[in-house]
């Protein structure tokens, strides 16, 4: 019966042989294509055409939306103009200088913490991967829900933090209503949702390291903090680079968490770039250029920022 079966399976293959020659060639090299067909249409339609159309429209006086009907909603071409006239927009320049001190001050810390928790919590036991699954949990939540959940924790009379202060004698303190404090508040809420995930990477690198290094280096008699410096940093230098890029690129996107935590307040204090390009698109009129325009801006810091970041990985290749 089997035997059967398998002579009618190889007459019916043979019946329908592979094209052979320019066709069949041709049919196994478009093969792998037509499967990445679907991913390549989304990419397509939901990033390569918003990047080419934002790009066209950073050339034009425009609103976010176009009436033919209505003359003063058609776009006008005003080539550089939009670009030149980011030299003289205030709150385009106080919002990507208050980016880039964000970003000067996150990434360092949170690279810090997230170090840290790697040497913590890097042993292989069950404790310590229960411990670590909860370290990470934040990074799975929406960015959205955590600023609302550290709006609570700030409150100025109910929140957890002022709570906890009390409790050693210091006064509450008004963590969203004074400028430098908002700000501090949006680093402390950033440096924990992203520390999780960063601390995963760097396991990752620890775990690269062999063991040998640090067995050879206690029968010398070197010390943990020697270890730490001469061992452990030089072997983690590219994985330090990789989420230093990583984490950069997402401190240059912050808006999320301040919106739902700050909203952007005090007065303009916590006002990052995306929210900048956001009230300037949708809040002015006939500013959609100049969003576009700002839009290209911060596209060119992270197109460098994952060049950067493609040069490291080829190196350590």
């Amino acid at each position: 019966m089997t035997t059967a079966m398998l002579e009618d399976s190889r007459s019916a293959l043979g019946s329908h042989p592979v094209p052979k020659g320019p066709l069949g060639s041709l049919a196994s090299l478009s093969w792998p294509y037509l499967l990445m067909l679907p991913t390549m249409a989304l990419l397509v339609t939901f990033t390569l055409y918003p990047l080419v159309q934002g790009l066209f429209m950073a050339f034009f006086k425009r609103g976010v939306v176009v009436v033919p009907q209505v003359p003063s909603t058609v776009p006008q071409y005003i080539g550089l103009e939009n670009f030149v006239g980011l030299l003289s927009n205030a709150d385009f320049q106080n919002s990507l200088l208050k980016t880039v001190l964000f970003v000067v001050i996150a990434v360092p810390l949170n690279i810090v913490v997230s170090l840290a928790l790697a040497l913590l919590l890097s042993p292989q036991t069950k404790m310590f991967a229960l411990v670590r699954t909860i370290v990470f949990f934040p990074s799975m939540i929406s960015l959205l829900i955590i600023g609302v959940a550290w709006r609570w924790l700030f409150g100025l009379n109910n929140g957890l933090v002022n709570y906890l202060l009390s409790l050693v004698g210091i006064a509450p303190v008004p963590w969203l209503e004074q400028d430098t404090l908002a700000q501090v508040a949006v680093v402390i809420a950033w440096v924990w949702a992203q520390a999780g995930f960063n601390m995963m990477i760097f396991i990752a690198g620890l775990t690269a390291i062999s063991i040998d290094y640090y067995e050879a280096a206690s029968i010398d008699g070197t010390s943990k903090w020697r270890q730490f410096t001469h061992i452990t940093l030089p072997l983690l230098k590219p994985t330090l680079a990789v989420v230093l890029v990583l984490s950069s690129i997402e401190a240059f996107k912050v808006y999320e968490l301040v919106v739902s935590l700050t909203g952007g307040g005090p007065g303009k204090a916590t006002v990052y770039l995306i929210q900048t390009i956001y009230d300037t698109a949708f809040q002015k009129p006939m500013q959609a250029g100049v969003a576009a325009a700002q839009s290209v801006v911060l596209f060119i810091i992270l197109l460098l920022l994952t060049i950067f970041q493609l040069r490291v990985s080829r190196g350590e290749k």
